[in-house]
C-alpha cells in the first residue's frame, strides 16, 4: 500500500535516517580533554526496537516552540512514556525537542510512544489514543505522517517486546554460608568486603562498581545479608550472621559474562577468607560444571538481547526493563 513508505525512500528533501545504532553511545573513542557535556552532541533518535514511531514530513523549517505548542495542545495523558524528537537542520541529529534550545529550527517531526515497560506492554486504547494525538498534530502543522508499523502490528509488537522482556529479565545468585554454627561476625565481613573493593552503599549493603563512560557509578552486582533485610551495619561488631548473598541483574550490566565472572571470584575469595562455602540456591555446593552451566545461560541471553539490537546494560534495556 502506499504507506508502506520506506523510511529510507529517497524524496527531493533527502529525509532523516530514523534509525541510530544502539550499540554506539555516539561519543568519541577517546576524550583527552575534559569537555562539557553540551559539546558532545548525541542523536536521541527514534529507537524503533522499543517505540512506536509517528513521522512527521516537512520541507520547510519549524522552530521548537512551533512544534512544541501544538503537540502540548492536542498532548494526551499517556501511561507509556512518549517524545517528541525534531531532525535538528543546524547539525542534522534528531533530538529531543523537550530538552532543545529555543532558538533551533526543524524539518522533520516525530512522536513516539513506548511499546513496553515495567508495567507491561501498551495497551490498545493507549496505542490508539497515541495514534489519535500525531494525526492531530500532523493536521494542525499541515504536514504528512507516516507510522512505523500499523497499528495492528503496533499491538502484537508491544505484546511480543512484553513476552521478550520477561523472558530476558533474569538474577544471576550466589549465596555464601558460615562451616561454623556461630556464624559469621558483620566485623570479619566488612573487613574483608573492603580488602576486596566492595563498595559499602546507602542501603548499608556492599555493591561492586564500575564508572560507566559519562562518569556515573554504575552497580555491576550487590552482597548483602542472607537474612531480612538484607542488612549488613556497621557499628555492632559483635553481631553473626549465617550467610551472604551475591546477586546480579544480567540485563542492568554491560558484559555481563565478565561481570558474572567476577561476582564468582569475589564470592570465592570472600567464602575462602570467612572460612565458608559457595553454595546456590538450593543450597548445593557450588562446582565448576554449575559455574559453565550459568556462564552458558547468560551468554544466551546476553546474544538474544543484541540480535533484538537491545543489548544488556545499554540505554534501551535500562528503558525497556
Amino acid at each position: 500500500g502506499s504507506n508502506e513508505v520506506s523510511y529510507q525512500h529517497k524524496q527531493e528533501v533527502e529525509p532523516a535516517p530514523l534509525i541510530i545504532d544502539a550499540n554506539s553511545s555516539g561519543e568519541p573513542e577517546t576524550l583527552t580533554l575534559d569537555l562539557q557535556p553540551s559539546n558532545l552532541m548525541v542523536d536521541q533518535g527514534p529507537q524503533k526496537t522499543i517505540e512506536y514511531v509517528a513521522l512527521i514530513r516537512g520541507t520547510e523549517p519549524i522552530t521548537r516552540d512551533q512544534a512544541l505548542g501544538v503537540y502540548r495542545q492536542h498532548e494526551y495523558k499517556m501511561e507509556k512514556r512518549n517524545r517528541i524528537y525534531g531532525f535538528n537542520i543546524e547539525n542534522g541529529l534528531w533530538r529531543d525537542l523537550e530538552h532543545e534550545e529555543q532558538s533551533s529550527e526543524y524539518r522533520d517531526i516525530c512522536l513516539t510512544i513506548q511499546m513496553a515497560d515495567p508495567e507491561g506492554p501498551v495497551s490498545d486504547s493507549e496505542l490508539h489514543r497515541f495514534s489519535q494525538m500525531s494525526l492531530e498534530v500532523a493536521e494542525e502543522l499541515d504536514r504528512p505522517i507516516l507510522f512505523s508499523m500499523d497499528f495492528d502490528e503496533g499491538i502484537a509488537q508491544a505484546q511480543e517486546l512484553d513476552r521478550f522482556r520477561k523472558e530476558m529479565d533474569s538474577i544471576f545468585i550466589v549465596s555464601i554460608i558460615a562451616r561454623s554454627e556461630h556464624g559469621l561476625t558483620l566485623a570479619a565481613i566488612h573487613r574483608e568486603a573492603e580488602k576486596l573493593g566492595l563498595r559499602y552503599s546507602d542501603e548499608n549493603i556492599y555493591e561492586r562498581i564500575r564508572m560507566n563512560a559519562d562518569h556515573q557509578a554504575e552497580v555491576l552486582f550487590s552482597m548483602a545479608n542472607m537474612f531480612k533485610p538484607g542488612e549488613l551495619v556497621k557499628g555492632d561488631s559483635d553481631i553473626h550472621t549465617s550467610g551472604l548473598t551475591l546477586f546480579m541483574r544480567l540485563v542492568s550490566v554491560s558484559s555481563p559474562v565478565d561481570v558474572y565472572a567476577d561476582m564468582m571470584k569475589t564470592a570465592t575469595s570472600l567464602a575462602k577468607r570467612l572460612n565458608a562455602i559457595l553454595v546456590d540456591q538450593e543450597t548445593r555446593p557450588i562446582n565448576e560444571r554449575m559455574t559453565v552451566s550459568q556462564t552458558k545461560a547468560i551468554m544466551k541471553i546476553a546474544s538474544s538481547m543484541d540480535e533484538r539490537d537491545i543489548p544488556a546494560g545499554s540505554e534501551l534495556a535500562k528503558r525497556l526493563f
